[in-house]
Formats: C-alpha cells, structure tokens, sequence
C-alpha cells in the first residue's frame, strides 16, 4: 500500500492549522457530524493525526483510511433514495472544500489546493445530476481513484506500483498549505481529511 509522505510543518504554520481548524469546526462540524455520525464502524479505528506524526517526515495511509471510504462508498450504493445517497457523498466532500479554502489563507498561491478544490466542485455537480445511489457511489469512486479489485476497494495507483516507497514513483509529498487542509479534513469528522489524502496525493 502507498505511504503519504509530509514535509516538517513550521512553528507558524502549526498555529495556522489550530486557527483554522477552530473557525472550520464552528462553522460545518454540525453539518458534517449529522451526515456522518455512527455511520462508518471504522471511523473509531481512525485517529486525527497531530504535529507529532509529522515529525519523521512522513504519514502513512493506513488500511484503516480504505475501510472508512469503502464503507462510505457502501452506504451510499445502499442509500434507500439518490437524494440520501447524494448527502452521503457531498456533505464530506463540501467540508473537504472548506478545510481546501482555509489552507488557502496560509499557502495563497498554491496551484494544487486550487486543483483540488475544482475537483471537488466537478464531483459536487456529477453528483448533484446522478440518477440513483449507485450512479452515486461510481461518481465518489472515481474521485478518490478507486476500483474494485477482487472484491476490494484499492487505489488505481497501487495496481500500478506495488510496495512503491514514499519516495518512489507511488509516493505522495505534501506541501504545507496541503498538510494543513488534511488535517482541518480530519478534524471534521475524519472523512474530509481522508478524501484530501486521496484527492492531494
């Protein structure tokens, strides 16, 4: 499985995430905790990662982080009408975006946190016009680059480079502005984050 790979985050940029995370929690913690509360079994296996975990440099994707989005990507196949399966999918996604925008104010200029947060508006309008929840759940597949691979979930990129090293051809490297999003991602209610890990690598 791939491993995500982070550079040392500084002093300042550590108070940027602390301050935007508390302004992104006020604002959608409600929205996004209602959507997804007791939903993904897995959520408890997840913990919110801290500026200690980024002190090697380096911050695995875990299996923990696939059985989260699988489960997910379940639910949403399985919603009882396309407008639940459409919540499932876009109230994490729309936090995402925000904790997208909040990085901004510390990396401004960052063409990937730009990137990014047109990605995500494509898969908000895909969605919005899905017919049914497995039209749905296609559409979040795809913006994680995911497949289903003898009966497992799995990233497109590791049918391509097995074991690959972070500092290989599979490897992922974040800039600040990145870490800062993902981590306002996790903070609001895990799922954002880890479709930032996907969406940023």
């Amino acid at each position: 499985m791939k491993r995500f790979n982070f550079r040392i985050v500084s002093v300042q940029a550590v108070v940027a995430i602390v301050l935007a995370a508390s302004v992104s929690m006020s604002v959608a913690s409600t929205s996004v905790v209602a959507s997804a509360a007791g939903l993904e079994s897995s959520l408890s296996q997840v913990t919110i990662p801290s500026t200690s975990d980024f002190a090697s440099g380096s911050f695995p994707c875990k299996t923990e982080h696939f059985a989260v989005v699988t489960e997910r990507r379940q639910h949403i196949a399985e919603a009882a009408t396309v407008e639940e399966a459409r919540d499932l999918a876009l109230t994490p996604a729309r936090a995402a975006r925000r904790a997208l925008q909040l990085a901004g104010m510390v990396a401004p200029s960052s063409e990937k946190l730009s990137e990014a947060r047109a990605r995500l508006e494509g898969f908000e309008a895909r969605v919005q016009e899905s017919e049914t929840p497995a039209a749905v759940a296609d559409e979040f597949g795809r913006l994680l680059d995911l497949q289903m691979r003898d009966g497992n979930l799995v990233q497109i990129a590791d049918l391509q480079v097995e074991d690959a090293d972070v500092d290989g051809p599979g490897g992922c490297h974040y800039s600040t502005g990145e870490i800062v999003a993902i981590v306002i991602g996790f903070i609001l209610f895990i799922i954002p984050g880890i479709i930032l890990l996907f969406v940023l690598c």
